[in-house]
């Protein structure tokens, strides 16, 4: 019985710690109900507990191994070098079981269930307090509705449907609540977002900024809803879950450009870095207790992406694929220097591949480290020649790339090397604006083509239109017509001097042709979310709502074999491992397997 009350009533847990802003009065153990509850004071910090237990982002403790490994190394973004590393010794073999995954597979079931039993707990308690200013009770009431659809929705869309707690039970309840269908559990934190929308802020000031906000909650719904609509949860591909999902993705475009609260950010690589994510205009979504910012400390740099090649002795581990880098679109050029156009890199082209690295989406660039790339102190070298080898590859020692790529995105120029980290620290967040032009994107070219806007609301606006809003703020101008460090260009200017391959778009990355099939948009819509969302915890997830698992994480995953002749090198894409992905269960995750046997949960098929 005991072990019954911890899995399903999930009693809140016994340590607070001490954070920011909002939090830095939080409790500093669990107290009993009736003390936390006659004091506004206390039960507002109860509440706040909601924010600390937001699933950490990326990396981490208690996001993916805790061996720095990203998510994404479990798909064709990336390959996970290190032998230490949960996803090479388990997703990529086929092995959801294995305990290196436990904080992502199985954890999040009880962990989402812990707070939810605290959104119950603080609403049946809510009237024992009376000093509290006015109207903030019913703000109070708004943050926990969201939470409460928040937490469902953590458990939604790696589990299914799940059972629905609709109060915070006793031991003398039955505690074996049966599942809900994925409509009922999805339609149940509808209602719990729309309820918190009525009664939240546009905005929060002072100490209460990073709160729930109406912006919060259309980007949690804008989310939801693409992936209701998505092959995964519609196989019937209904029209009116595409339309929903556009509806309310352009709610919010709509309602940031009447604000101005939240904008693109022409300076894409400084979103995931130097300085707090309440400073960043294009973040929506972030976390603000606990440890929500990262130092580049030499612990990072070594186990997450730095090369262990001399200079920078890091420990290589999350290595881009050349699956991912042939997805960075090849600008074309007029006779006049003017992008014109993109297309698709395509290794039977003799012109792309013998410019391999030149003239690409200068997301590229920000993204992946690569052969000869100058990269803060030398060029990057991956190549072979005979018996020898650059100082960034080396086949016997597996802390070395094994796709001849290293990932750049969140390593500042000012960390030199594990010794010298800088400090530089990048803010981890959930959802920035970027994403919603995508989904809105998506959504719009489901229900209605490439062109067409089908929602008659005033201004006409197709999914095409939102693609190509989001790359034009791609600008990256002649270094000549930049000033100095206070010019908002300067960054284009330092990414320049040092790479001469970084390509100059005055005008943003070149809009999408005018005659695609909405079957072509689809193609081009993904890949725009694949490069533009890279590395953000998006892309394994997509995968699965798109039901291209066998695609995208199991296959072939390549890399690229760089032979030095001279001065020359000589790139040929080569093969580096197959992965394992199983039709017939992997899309779900299976349910601790515990609470299956003794609450009775049906289990998800073929786990």
């Amino acid at each position: 019985m005991k072990r019954i009350y911890i899995l399903i009533l999930i009693v809140s847990s016994a340590l607070f710690f001490s954070c920011d802003n909002f939090l830095d009065q939080a409790p500093t153990n669990e107290e009993d109900k009736e003390y936390i509850f006659e004091d506004y004071t206390r039960a507002q910090r109860y509440l706040d507990m909601l924010y600390y237990y937001m699933p950490a982002k990326w990396t981490g403790s208690g996001k993916f191994g805790d061996y720095y490994g990203f998510l994404e190394s479990a798909t064709d973004m990336s390959e996970y070098s290190s032998t230490t590393g949960a996803t090479n010794r388990s997703f990529n073999v086929g092995n959801w079981r294995h305990a290196s995954v436990a904080s992502e597979i199985t954890s999040k079931w009880a962990a989402s269930y812990n707070q939810i039993r605290r959104c119950w707990v603080m609403l049946e308690n809510m009237d024992k307090f009376n000093n509290h200013p006015e109207g903030r009770k019913e703000i109070m009431k708004g943050e926990v509705y969201f939470f409460l659809a928040y937490y469902y929705n953590e458990l939604l869309f790696r589990y299914g449907g799940v059972p629905i707690v609709d109060r915070a039970l006793t031991l003398e309840d039955d505690l074996k609540i049966p599942r809900a269908s994925y409509e009922e559990t999805l339609n149940f934190i509808v209602e719990n977002l729309d309820k918190a929308y009525d009664l939240l802020p546009e905005h929060w000031t002072g100490d209460d900024v990073g709160r729930v906000n109406k912006a919060w909650i259309l980007a949690v719904k804008s989310r939801i809803l693409l992936y209701a609509a998505s092959p995964l949860n519609n196989p019937t591909n209904d029209k009116s879950k595409w339309e929903a999902a556009a509806k309310v993705s352009r709610e919010l475009i709509d309602f940031c450009k009447r604000t101005g609260n939240y904008q693109l950010s022409h300076d894409w690589q400084n979103i995931f870095m130097r300085g707090y994510a309440n400073r960043k205009n294009e973040i929506i979504v972030y976390k603000t207790t606990g440890n929500p910012t990262v130092t580049f400390n030499s612990k990072l740099i070594n186990g997450q992406q730095a090369t262990p090649g001399e200079d920078f002795w890091g420990g290589g581990s999350n290595n881009p694929t050349q699956n991912f880098v042939d997805r960075f679109e090849v600008i074309k050029f007029d006779e006049n220097g003017e992008a014109v156009g993109t297309e698709q890199f395509d290794w039977s082209n003799p012109e792309h591949v013998k410019n391999i690295y030149k003239n690409r989406d200068p997301r590229f660039y920000y993204t992946v480290l690569y052969n000869n790339r100058f990269w803060i102190k030398r060029a990057i070298g991956v190549w072979r020649d005979g018996n020898n080898y650059g100082p960034d590859i080396d086949p016997k020692n597996h802390n070395f790339s094994r796709t001849g790529y290293y990932l750049r995105k969140y390593w500042p120029r000012s960390c030199f090397d594990e010794k010298n980290p800088g400090g530089a620290f990048l803010s981890s967040f959930y959802i920035r604006l970027g994403e919603i032009y995508l989904n809105y994107a998506e959504a719009m070219n489901e229900a209605y083509g490439p062109y067409t806007d089908g929602l008659g609301m005033s201004e006409k606006y197709t999914a095409v239109d939102a693609i190509n809003e989001l790359r034009a703020r791609l600008v990256c101008p002649e270094s000549s017509s930049i000033g100095g460090e206070s010019d908002p260009y300067w960054y284009v200017k330092e990414e320049r001097n040092e790479n001469p391959d970084f390509p100059v778009l005055e005008n943003g990355m070149p809009a999408l042709p005018t005659n695609l099939s909405q079957d072509q948009a689809r193609e081009r819509i993904r890949n725009e979310r694949v490069v533009e969302l890279c590395f953000e915890d998006h892309y394994f997830y997509d995968i699965l709502r798109w039901k291209e698992g066998s695609k995208h994480i199991g296959g072939t995953i390549y890399g690229v074999d760089v032979v030095k002749t001279g001065d020359e090198f000589t790139y040929t894409r080569k093969e580096v491992e197959q992965r394992q992905f199983d039709e017939s269960r992997m899309y779900l995750y299976p349910i601790p397997q515990d609470d299956v046997y003794s609450l009775g949960v049906e289990q998800n098929p073929g786990w």
